[in-house]
């Protein structure tokens, strides 16, 4: 059991990134495209922030990155310029990323995502962006339910007036099993956050192309970095119930 999970959680916060795109796989688009979210108790947020600043200190320490560089995947298993800078091989930029994966473990209260494996899609017209919102929205739904307690939704900027439109029609009418109903205990404004400044919103991103790599696996040299593997580092803090897999990972279709 980790630190956070070890004491009450309470209400919590949603950090969400995406990994991948929602264009055609045919057109060039890539052949998942992945929401990563990461749920920071919100009474221990200064505590699980603090984890992190030392986090980056340490790395700062280790490899000379600086705190204020933005550490997303695609800058990890592409060697952004910033890396190689630094002198850094594959091996080390990877201590990176599982450094930051480890750290989740001990400073967050549960982990999950919804992964649209777009080269599986038949429907050519099907909305895959709000696919993958509808899926994580229910997810986090039912866990408002399960534990009585509110979850506050802060994502990447980008998407902002289609999320909240979604998030508000969700919260009035979706459906459950047999009917529609709503979704009271998602809190209805959610909040977004450049992830430059914010490394819950920069670990959310690492978790979502873990996610992907785990239930779509990779070849080549992108596999030095982030494999299939790297979720299974995440165990602790799966939140099981997202799907019958009991790994934290809703894929689509499945």
């Amino acid at each position: 059991m980790t630190a956070v999970q070890e004491r009450p959680v309470g209400p919590e916060f949603a950090y969400i990134d995406e990994t991948g795109d929602i264009g055609v796989v045919s057109n060039g688009g890539s052949h998942t495209y992945t929401l990563g979210c990461v749920l920071i108790p919100m009474l221990r947020w200064t505590d699980s922030l603090d984890y992190f600043v030392n986090l980056r200190r340490n790395l700062k320490l280790t490899y000379g990155l600086k705190m204020s560089q933005e550490v997303k995947a695609n800058h990890l298993v592409g060697i952004k310029s910033v890396y190689r800078d630094l002198g850094l091989g594959d091996g080390q930029v990877r201590d990176i990323y599982r450094r930051h994966i480890d750290a989740s473990v001990q400073s967050c209260s549960g982990v999950g995502a919804i992964v649209v494996h777009k080269s599986e899609i038949i429907k050519p017209d099907i909305d895959v962006f709000g696919t993958a919102w509808e899926y994580l929205f229910t997810r986090l739904r039912k866990r408002t339910e399960e534990r009585q307690q509110p979850i506050l939704i802060i994502h990447d900027q980008g998407e902002e007036d289609r999320v909240r439109k979604h998030l508000r029609r969700f919260r009035r009418a979706n459906w459950q099993g047999a009917q529609f109903g709503s979704a009271r205990l998602l809190v209805e404004d959610p909040v977004p956050r450049n992830s430059q400044h914010s490394y819950f919103i920069q670990l959310a991103d690492l978790v979502s192309y873990a996610a992907s790599r785990h239930a779509v696996p990779a070849t080549g040299k992108t596999t030095r970095i982030c494999d299939s593997t790297m979720w299974e580092r995440l165990d602790q803090i799966q939140i099981k119930a997202i799907s019958t897999r009991g790994n934290g990972i809703y894929k689509w279709p499945s």
